[in-house]
């Protein structure tokens, strides 16, 4: 289970990247061999040294595609390319007004940042992460690290080191936004802090207040698997959030399947909707699918392009859960090996679905 321990430390915020396209109204369109891949920015294409904002401040999700940066309006679905950023960047985050990427220079890990609500949008260098751009790249799926926010340590955090032991990146800086200081992160100091927090939340616990309250409460603390299924145990009342999902027909080599497992992700900004991962075999890494369900049992879908090996789903303010999934080529363009193109969807409350956009990574804006 170290695979899935790392994927749920870096869930503690959320990665970022997504997409390229020429104009505003037109899908962007990628494929799998260029994520994350760093390539120099098209010569004949002048870039300027500053750009005038206008609407960028009211864009609420940044994307990348092949090194260009994207910023999109999910209320207008408006797309605008950011023209000032030369270097190819590898990975962003998005926090209030300003955006914090990563971009390697002469084979360095460099940190710039952009700030939004300023007359016009140019990059500011910040610091050098100290990293070799290779000691960031995973060496199973080639992945560069996100970068990830902290909210309550007001950090941004590098994952460097891969390890085969854990098939994962193994150690990681943090770059301090109050003070702008480097340091490595101290996993003990964390975990020491996460676990007064709890110890602190079970005494207020009572009998009086064990029935689920989406205000008060972690909906993490009453879920239970039980029989194949996973449970909400609400008081005296359990609901199944998973009974109307065949799972069965995700298990793509029976002699890979195992025991179904469930794991919490997350939960929706309002409490009411939780993602988790439907364990369902095991190789090198475990293997399932992603799924959403209502407290209520009412929705349960699964989202059937995504796997629980390597995955990226984050929660939007109005309950609607955005995430990479994958969408099939049309058969003329379609390869052998290759058959389908990452897009970035929006699933909302009411089990509905909408493609954003054909690409690879994307950061929601956190206020």
């Amino acid at each position: 289970m170290k695979r899935s321990v790392y994927i749920l430390l870096i869930m503690m915020a959320m990665v970022v990247v997504g997409c390229h396209q020429k104009t505003k109204q037109n899908p962007v369109v990628i494929v799998k061999d260029t994520v994350n891949k760093v390539e120099k920015a098209d010569d004949a294409t002048p870039l300027l040294a500053e750009q005038n904002v206008g609407a960028l401040s009211d864009c609420d999700m940044v994307m990348l595609d092949r090194g260009k940066l994207f910023f999109y309006n999910t209320k207008t679905s408006a797309m605008t390319p950011c023209d000032v950023e030369s270097d190819s960047v590898v990975n962003c985050a998005f926090v209030d007004n300003m955006l914090y990427y990563c971009v390697p220079e002469k084979g360095k890990m460099v940190l710039k940042s952009m700030q939004l609500d300023a007359p016009s949008l140019r990059p500011v260098k910040l610091a050098d992460w100290g990293l070799d751009y290779e000691k960031c790249v995973t060496e199973t799926y080639g992945t560069v690290s996100p970068l990830l926010y902290y909210p309550g340590h007001n950090a941004l955090g590098l994952w460097h080191e891969f390890s085969w032991d854990s098939y994962a990146l193994s150690q990681q800086k943090l770059y301090n936004l109050d003070t702008g200081e480097i340091t490595d992160w101290n996993w003990e100091e964390w975990d020491r802090e996460e676990r007064a927090r709890l110890e602190a939340k079970a005494e207020e616990q009572t009998e009086e207040n064990y029935t689920f309250d989406p205000v008060r409460d972690e909906l993490k603390e009453f879920l239970n698997e039980k029989e194949g299924n996973y449970w909400l145990v609400d008081g005296i009342e359990h609901v199944c959030l998973t009974d109307k999902i065949d799972f069965d027909k995700y298990v793509s080599d029976p002699d890979y399947a195992t025991e179904r497992e469930f794991e919490y992700i997350s939960s929706s900004p309002d409490n009411l909707m939780v993602l988790y991962m439907a364990i369902l075999e095991w190789g090198d890494y475990l293997h399932g699918v992603l799924c959403v369900s209502s407290v209520d049992g009412a929705v349960q879908m699964p989202l059937e392009d995504t796997d629980c090996s390597e995955y990226h789903a984050e929660w939007m303010d109005d309950g609607s859960l955005v995430y990479v999934g994958f969408e099939p080529l049309s058969s003329e363009k379609a390869s052998k090996w290759d058959n389908s193109v990452p897009c970035v969807k929006r699933v909302f409350p009411n089990g509905s679905t909408k493609t954003i956009a054909r690409c690879s990574e994307f950061q929601l804006r956190k206020q």
